[in-house]
């Protein structure tokens, strides 16, 4: 997966956590999960991508960090995962991922977003469907760390095959 598939999500992830959240995210170095099933976490939002890239793009946290980020986007403390937690991280994917179209819309690719799903449990994982690549983007933040997964298949590229 290249840096012009990454980067819109990198550039989506940050400016929403700046603008929503207010707190200016570390990236760390992204790779390639070799193991997606050790990619384990609390909370994670999904949303399915379709068009020239098929696939789904997720934020993924543990727990205290997700009940943190509701609070910001909400005001609103909370204790416990509940509807509106999940509500907000929802949003946060949805967000991320509906920029990130816009940048690729503006460089000529185009693809639609799903509804967003949010997964909550202790220790579960996301999986990678055959035929694509599971880039995992880590972050560092003030209150606490998170990563943005991207798992596409580029389908301009299979149809070329």
């Amino acid at each position: 997966m290249n840096v012009d598939v990454i980067n819109p999500f990198i550039h989506s992830t940050v400016n929403f956590f700046e603008t929503m959240v207010s707190i200016s995210p570390r990236r760390g170095k992204p790779y390639i999960a070799k193991d997606p099933s050790r990619a384990m976490t609390d909370v994670s939002g999904v949303i399915g991508i379709t068009g020239d890239v098929d696939g789904w793009v997720a934020i993924r946290l543990n727990r205290e960090t997700a009940l943190e980020i509701t609070a910001r986007m909400t005001g609103e403390e909370k204790k416990y995962i509940d509807s509106m937690v999940r509500d907000a991280i929802a949003e946060a994917v949805n967000i991320v991922a509906g920029s990130a179209k816009s940048e690729f819309s503006n460089k000529g690719q185009r693809f639609t977003i799903a509804i967003p799903t949010v997964v909550v449990g202790d220790d579960h994982s996301l999986s990678q469907a055959r035929g694509t690549v599971y880039m995992i983007i880590p972050f560092e933040s003030d209150i606490g760390s998170f990563s943005v997964d991207v798992c596409l298949a580029d389908t301009k590229a299979q149809n070329r095959g």
